[in-house]
């Protein structure tokens, strides 16, 4: 190990000393056995027991002996240990030195507020904070190298931003922290900033989007709700709404899409993770082994919850589209139980939809940023994330979207035919297999795909975007 800044070589001999002690200590409390050698299992009992915060205990217990066993037989004796423990205490000192911006001998606010500049992190003010509570055991809000030390005794450190993600408990993949969106949901300014963002990435997106909306609605209810002589499509859709209605008709019952989109994309962003979050305790096995599963899980747990909390906007935004009548009268005509009608269609669909769409779009955005080593997914990432994730989703659950809507746009005083009785009728409906799809279960899919892929851009656009502006603001404060 190397010698230190104003170290004597009595001073080196001291501590290599002080640390052969610790090394041995430290050995015999882990090889409880008493065989004199470190297996796997006593490893993560250790780790397990002595820190819990460790992003993954068998991980982490799986490197420590693949980085020390040099006899490559699964297990560590006294020499290996010693070797190892003496090799990662000299990155972690090489990690101090870069952080201890002063020179001072202590990381303080300054040197980790200095050092996420330099490095474009926009870690708020109040998380960097958190970092110097959680490693400062004497309370003098600074962070000596004895306590540096103990909280990476058992981490793998290679860099300073790793030292962040594990002081701050983020997730990480490839050694690149996840951006504060992959942050876990449980403060009270997380929950502001996923519902401050998600509330503008909806709105913006929709009020962008709206014509081609209300275009997907009306095909897709032309059989319910009488919109010309004559069943048209895409094009003729447009020109007719165009030239009857005017080019503010295209925006009609955007108003209402917008009230129905901002608390419910809010309460979207922030549920999921906060799923993430709690179902982690819940389901560890299921997290570790099987992460994108786990991750479907949640965005099915998230959908179920959010599409019962916005159903009745969404069924008054259906009829304001497809009627002049105003949002009152179309709320009496309903009555209570008609702001539910078709819900059972509706969430048979949304949990699959958002299953696959907030799954996949999270399982995306963490292979994006750990095969490009960075935080910031530029435009056309987010793009491709949010447009593949939407686009597959519907694909896969949009015949259930479909009948939602048609029963939504019926007259309120008609009995609904049910899930099984809907997909019967359509399918009776049309001769040739071809119609079946495009003019049945399919009605409106290529308006909803020309609506999903500019939508979806916009929403993870304006999400990100947000939150950068918010992380900026928070950090300045």
């Amino acid at each position: 190990m190397e010698i230190r800044d104003n170290e004597t070589a009595e001073d080196r001999l001291n501590r290599l000393h002080g640390d052969y002690t610790r090394y041995d200590v430290l050995f015999k409390a882990l090889d409880k056995d008493g065989n004199g050698f470190i297996d796997l299992k006593e490893l993560e009992e250790f780790i397990g027991d002595s820190n819990g915060t460790i992003h993954s205990v068998r991980s982490e217990a799986e490197s420590i002996i693949e980085r020390g066993d040099i006899k490559r037989d699964g297990k560590l004796d006294y020499q290996e240990f010693m070797l190892f423990m003496l090799e990662h205490e000299q990155h972690l000192w090489d990690n101090f030195k870069h952080l201890d911006r002063d020179k001072n001998g202590y990381i303080c606010y300054d040197d980790l507020r200095s050092y996420c500049e330099e490095h474009n992190l926009n870690i708020p003010k109040d998380r960097i904070n958190e970092i110097i509570t959680r490693l400062d055991k004497d309370n003098n809000l600074k962070i000596d190298w004895e306590e540096f030390r103990e909280f990476h005794k058992f981490r793998r450190v290679n860099t300073e931003s790793m030292f962040l993600r594990d002081a701050l408990g983020w997730s990480y993949s490839d050694n690149v922290i996840h951006a504060p969106e992959q942050e876990t949901a449980n403060t009270e300014q997380d929950f502001k900033r996923h519902i401050i963002c998600g509330a503008i990435a909806g709105a913006t997106s929709r009020c962008v989007t709206a014509p081609l909306d209300r275009l997907k609605v009306l095909l897709q209810v032309q059989n319910q709700v009488k919109v010309a002589s004559r069943e048209l499509n895409i094009t003729q859709m447009l020109l007719h709404m165009i030239k009857n209605e005017g080019i503010r008709s295209m925006w009609r019952g955007n108003a209402v899409n917008v009230c129905k989109i901002m608390p419910e994309q809010a309460m979207r962003f922030f549920l999921f993770e906060y799923f993430l979050n709690s179902a982690k305790h819940l389901l560890p096995s299921l997290n570790e082994n099987h992460p994108t599963k786990f991750k479907f899980l949640c965005g099915a747990c998230t959908g179920l919850t959010v599409q019962t909390m916005v159903y009745p906007w969404e069924i008054v935004k259906t009829r304001r589209m497809t009627s002049p009548k105003s949002i009152p009268i179309i709320i009496s005509e309903l009555g209570l139980s008609g702001l539910w009608r078709g819900i059972t269609p509706a969430l048979a669909g949304v949990m699959p939809f958002a299953a696959i769409e907030l799954g996949l779009s999270r399982h995306l955005t963490d292979h994006f940023k750990a095969s490009g080593g960075s935080n910031e997914l530029s435009w056309n990432k987010l793009l491709l994330i949010g447009a593949t994730s939407t686009t597959v989703a519907m694909a896969s659950t949009y015949p259930f979207r479909l009948m939602t809507c048609q029963v939504q746009a019926s007259d309120a005083r008609t009995k609904s035919p049910g899930l099984v009785g809907w997909f019967a009728d359509t399918f009776k409906r049309y001769d040739k297999f071809p119609d079946k799809l495009t003019k049945g279960f399919y009605r409106g899919f290529m308006a909803n795909a020309i609506k999903t892929i500019p939508s979806s851009a916009i929403v993870w656009w304006a999400y990100n975007k947000s939150q950068t502006v918010y992380d900026s603001y928070t950090y300045d404060r």
